[in-house]
């Protein structure tokens, strides 16, 4: 009887560690490097009636580094992104590694190492392939305005893409025109929802970028339609416990219909790096693709 029961604790023991493992390599090594597809309708009474439907690709939370998206990844993904032919694509923020070391994600450029900073330039490089009809716009996340945002906007302009903080930008179209609406970040930077639709024009089909979703709750901002990121859903999601990193407001999002309040409409998307640990686990990465319409 002992000597069966000394089995049965080993053989239970094993499978244990068994699992254990399995569960590591999925959390530290194949999800995190996995990709997804995801696809968001938005119908809102704010989009004017006649104009035409417009089809967004969102990708946010890059965190270009060397563990699980290196820049070779991140010109992998913008094929990727760009076969989808959207109309317009959206970059929510967070092209900055965020992984622990170094001293932590605060660290500015300037006394972080040179190999991490090369690691970066280069990831911002890479996003420079992304091509869509109307082409690319891009707001500023909290980890590349601890790094250094002024350099993350103008290798981003450097390369074609549309840098909107606290701006707008008006996308022509026979079909009707759409406006977009930048907000910085709010960590790191001041969201100024007067500045940012200056100059748009009343009754435009409007559609706001923030890399917080936080910002959906802000008094002072009211958009009819709000693209964000930054939670990674909890990045790593546990059975009954859900997101365990509670980065922000609005983590379960990532795997639920938009958020509607008062008439607004709020897009959270996954994204597709890590902050922190250099993990994933029950919160994919994702290309999300947002078609919003009358």
């Amino acid at each position: 009887m002992k000597r069966a029961l000394r089995v049965g604790a080993l053989v239970l023991l094993l499978l244990v560690v068994a699992q254990t493992a399995l569960l590591v390599d999925a959390a530290f090594w194949r999800e995190p490097r996995s990709l997804s597809l995801g696809y968001v309708q938005v119908t809102t009474p704010s989009w004017p009636k006649g104009t035409a439907p417009l089809r967004i690709a969102l990708i946010s939370d890059v965190h270009v580094d060397n563990e699980h998206m290196p820049p070779e990844r991140v010109h992998r993904i913008a094929e990727t992104v760009n076969a989808l032919q959207p109309d317009l694509i959206v970059l929510g923020g967070d092209y900055v590694g965020g992984l622990w070391g170094e001293a932590g994600a605060h660290v500015p450029r300037s006394t972080r190492s040179p190999a991490f900073n090369a690691t970066i330039d280069s990831g911002l490089s890479a996003l420079s392939t992304l091509k869509a009809r109307y082409g690319v716009v891009a707001v500023i996340g909290n980890h590349d305005g601890w790094w250094d945002p002024h350099y993350v906007s103008d290798r981003l302009r450097t390369g074609g893409i549309t840098v909107l903080q606290n701006a707008s930008l008006r996308i022509p179209r026979t079909a009707g025109d759409v406006w977009m609406v930048g907000l910085a970040d709010s960590q790191s930077e001041h969201p100024d929802m007067a500045l940012a639709m200056r100059g748009v024009p009343k009754g435009a089909a409007v559609v706001g970028v923030g890399h917080n979703p936080g910002l959906f709750d802000w008094k002072s901002i009211r958009l009819p339609v709000l693209l964000s990121g930054h939670t990674h859903a909890g990045q790593v999601r546990l059975p009954w416990l859900g997101g365990v990193a509670h980065m922000s407001s609005y983590i379960n999002e990532g795997f639920a219909a938009p958020v509607v309040k008062d008439g607004r409409v709020l897009v959270v998307t996954r994204g597709l790096g890590e902050s922190g640990l250099p993990a994933r686990f029950g919160s994919p990465p994702e290309i999300l693709m947002v078609e919003i319409a009358p």
